[in-house]
């Protein structure tokens, strides 16, 4: 793992470092969103994948965000993929020189841009252009996450570095956002950075994600586990989320 430990003051800005945001009805999530988020990168791409509640409202009026791509309400089909892309071409025509994927759900650790640095700079000896970070699933309340099971080994690719070939996970869900060709060994290095997501947080939300993704993935053909695992409480343990590296709004 890719520390990203350092004295204060070190981790200097010195990347242009830009968020990429695909989001759909995320009007409740999106406020916080931006006052996570904005401080912690250089503009936020957005694109607004059919929205009929207020999102494309709140997306067009933020001074951070620097691009707005917009799909059609009655969209025929979700394209995941096709979004990506999409992000990823605004970003490279905005000069970005790293990328990082959040969702308006999610939030980032305190000091996620001084420990992102260092952890840039420290794999750029090794090579590294891409990582997993830790995803924390918020519990019942704000201040916990689950740690049972899989649950405290869930990570995700989402700070890689800018490329014109980028070569695109061709998943239609749970694709890798990062570029595949940036794996080493096959596989992505870890690094000490963290996500925390609020999409699991109340019962409700679990259950109406639970049906989302089999709705949309019936055989289970892009996760294997399928996704009763999203409802079910068996040996459910929390941990309180550490106040030095929790998230603020």
């Amino acid at each position: 793992m890719i520390p990203s430990w350092g004295l204060r003051g070190t981790g200097a800005r010195r990347t242009r470092l830009i968020a990429l945001l695909a989001v759909r009805n995320g009007e409740r999530y999106l406020p916080g969103f931006f006052r996570n988020v904005a401080p912690q990168v250089d503009g936020i791409i957005a694109l607004d994948d059919g929205s009929s509640d207020g999102s494309a409202e709140l997306l067009a009026g933020h001074e951070a965000v620097i691009e707005v791509i917009h799909r059609p309400v009655d969209r025929p089909t979700w394209d995941e993929v096709g979004n990506h892309r999409a992000l990823v071409g605004a970003a490279l025509r905005h000069r970005a020189e790293w990328m990082l994927c959040v969702d308006a759900d999610e939030r980032l650790e305190r000091e996620f841009r001084a420990r992102a640095e260092r952890v840039i700079a420290r794999g750029r000896l090794l090579g590294c252009s891409a990582y997993a970070v830790r995803l924390r699933e918020l519990w019942d309340a704000p201040d916990q996450y689950r740690v049972d099971g899989i649950w405290d080994r869930k990570k995700v690719v989402r700070l890689f570095r800018a490329r014109a070939d980028h070569e695109f996970d061709p998943a239609p869900l749970h694709g890798v956002k990062a570029p595949l060709q940036a794996r080493r060994l096959g596989r992505f290095p870890n690094a000490d950075i963290t996500i925390y997501h609020l999409g699991m947080l109340h019962a409700d939300d679990r259950a109406d994600r639970r049906r989302r993704y089999e709705h949309a993935d019936p055989e289970r053909r892009w996760q294997r586990i399928g996704y009763a695992y999203l409802t079910d409480s068996t040996g459910l343990t929390l941990r309180a989320t550490d106040a030095r590296r929790g998230f603020a709004e």
